[in-house]
């Protein structure tokens, strides 16, 4: 959609590359060298970091992979989602981490650093769509050079989350007293650490802010699609759970 009159529900992050990256959590690229054709207010331009080489073939030889890491090997691969990397799959992932902070600081250092530039899937993708059951709202985190990385697709989330709560999500919580309390309560206690007055789409998740990996549910997904809206075979499901006080993940 290219005119709009409030924020749409979805999230569009591509690797192109700015001349600065500021140190904000806004997603408009107005800072960026190139415009993406499908740009609207809630394109993502990741830093030059970001920048890679085409990935090499075959999930498990990449160049970034460690085989005496964990997750790293052959025998930490999910039995559900054998092309997911195995610290992304809900079903063989330890990681927990407060989706509140940014990856980098809420992830342990040896954890993260180990893993950020390996890829998300088995085979090259530019596209990956991520919806949850804990918030209305999809984001497209999409690649130029199909190498979406476990860093970017944390980095996805967390900057979709820190976005301005639209006045359409809020006309959609007006009508649910519990999902109001819910957002209120954690603006207030959110407002008390970074002073920011605004509503925030992390206030949604209210105390459902514990990331638990990364999941497929083919009903859900059917349903959650737009009418007439053209599908992403990779879209997967955020899982979150409770994490009240969560301290700094694995």
């Amino acid at each position: 959609m290219r005119f709009v009159l409030s924020p749409p529900l979805s999230s569009t992050y591509h690797t192109l590359l700015p001349l600065t990256h500021p140190r904000s959590i806004s997603m408009n690229p107005s800072w960026g060298t190139t415009w993406p054709a499908e740009w609207h207010p809630h394109v993502y331009i990741p830093p030059q970091a970001y920048s890679q080489p085409p990935p090499q073939p075959g999930y498990w030889h990449q160049p970034t992979w460690n085989r005496n890491t964990a997750y790293q090997h052959e025998r930490f691969r999910s039995r559900k989602y054998p092309n997911l990397n195995p610290i992304l799959a809900a079903d063989t992932t330890l990681l927990r981490y407060d989706v509140r902070n940014m990856p980098k600081d809420a992830i342990l250092s040896t954890t993260y650093n180990t893993n950020c530039h390996t890829l998300c899937l088995a085979a090259p993708t530019s596209h990956i769509r991520l919806i949850s059951k804990s918030f209305p709202w999809t984001i497209d985190v999409k690649s130029a050079n199909a190498s979406i990385t476990f860093e970017l697709l944390l980095d996805a989330i967390y900057y979709g989350l820190q976005e301005p709560l639209a006045d359409s999500e809020w006309g959609m919580a007006v009508a649910d007293k519990d999902q109001r309390e819910t957002i209120l309560k954690a603006a207030k206690k959110r407002e008390e650490k970074d002073k920011d007055k605004r509503l925030k789409r992390i206030d949604w998740l209210g105390e459902n802010i514990l990331f638990k990996g990364l999941e497929q549910d083919g009903d859900f997904e059917k349903l959650r699609l737009l009418p007439r809206a053209q599908g992403c075979p990779e879209t997967w499901v955020v899982r979150l759970s409770r994490g009240v006080g969560a301290g700094r993940g694995l």
